[in-house]
């Protein structure tokens, strides 16, 4: 068998795969148990908001593709977004990996690389910007409750200053192409003289980059057509979405006979997606679980009712998508989008 960079990088990712597996199989029992413990009803609602969230997200893609005149059939964007759940975890990199699958989709689709360039940064956008303002209310709750630490504050900054650098460069974008286009020219024309020098063929070569910028036009001139009243629809999903990742957190804790009021709800949830973005552990393996434990509890939560509501939260809300976005890869390979 023909061993291609693709079922290379497959190969990668199903290692990737097994090892998280095996390596965190102790966590994966701790949480099948405590689920078991939990109320039953609340947990069969928990993973029906899931599968909401997940069709929202669909949902969201597809009106941001919609509005850059991109084909935006759920059926294809909704194993794709199961895959960028994989692929951020499996290649952590703030969520920006998870543009990968959509890019390689656009081109065995020949569809415009920069106009789904420009969809996934919107959607990056849409996603720092909404939880940004749910990260705000929660990070004011833990500052009057006097529990907010200077690990939480770094990680914060991280994230806004992502989520400003998107936003400056897709501005730029939209007010002065020339000036971005010049830019990413020399970048490109950088990477040429640096594989020169290596001997080794650019990844990247000006003529592609020429490609790629004409793209990037064609998808801010469809914006500017479409206006920005457009993107009040994909700003709506999106803040669908936080709505019910947070309604999954209560409703996961409720299964485990506590009720969380909104102060202590919005901060251990921005905590634990903070810590899935800004994190020294792929999707925040391991922090994100002693992390958010530790809020809870210093938010009056008991700590067993802490530890077995965060292990319920992160089976559902992580590892099962984690899995599915797995077997979505699998489908994909063994069902491949044709080449046009």
């Amino acid at each position: 068998m023909k061993l291609t960079f693709q079922r290379i990088v497959y190969l990668l990712l199903a290692a990737a795969f097994v090892y998280a597996i095996y390596e965190y199989h102790d966590q994966l029992v701790d949480i099948v148990t405590v689920l078991r413990e939990g109320v039953w009803y609340f947990v069969l609602a928990t993973l029906a908001v899931l599968g909401l969230a997940i069709y929202n997200q669909a949902t969201l893609y597809a009106s941001i593709y919609r509005t850059l005149e991109l084909p935006s059939e759920k059926r294809d964007l909704l194993p794709l977004y199961l895959i960028r759940r994989f692929v951020t975890v499996a290649a952590p990199s703030g969520g920006f990996s998870g543009w990968v699958p959509f890019l390689e989709f656009a081109r065995r689709r020949e569809l415009a690389i920069g106009t789904v360039f420009i969809a996934n940064l919107i959607y990056t956008i849409l996603w720092y910007s909404t939880f940004g303002i749910f990260l705000l209310l929660g990070l004011l709750y833990l500052f009057l409750s006097h529990d907010l630490q200077w690990f939480e504050i770094s990680a914060a900054l991280v994230m806004l200053v992502a989520d400003v650098i998107m936003i400056i460069g897709l501005i730029l974008a939209w007010v002065a192409p020339g000036p971005l286009e010049s830019i990413l020219h020399r970048v490109a024309h950088a990477i040429e003289r640096v594989s020169a020098w290596l001997k080794r063929p650019a990844p990247l070569t000006d003529a592609q980059m020429t490609t790629f910028v004409n793209d990037l036009s064609q998808a801010i001139t469809q914006m500017r057509r479409a206006g920005w009243r457009r993107l009040l629809i994909p700003v709506g999903h999106a803040l669908l979405n936080e709505t019910l990742n947070l309604l999954m957190f209560y409703l996961i804790a409720r299964a485990f006979g506590e009720t969380l009021n909104f102060g202590v709800l919005v901060a251990a949830y921005s905590i634990s997606v903070l810590f899935f973005v800004v994190s020294p552990t792929p999707g925040g393996l391991g922090f994100v679980e002693g992390t958010l434990i530790l809020v809870l509890t210093t938010l009056r939560v008991p700590a067993h009712s802490a530890t077995v509501v965060t292990l319920a939260y992160r089976g559902i809300t992580f590892w099962l998508p984690f899995v599915l976005g797995f077997l979505a890869l699998r489908w994909i390979r063994v069902h491949p989008v044709p080449e046009q």
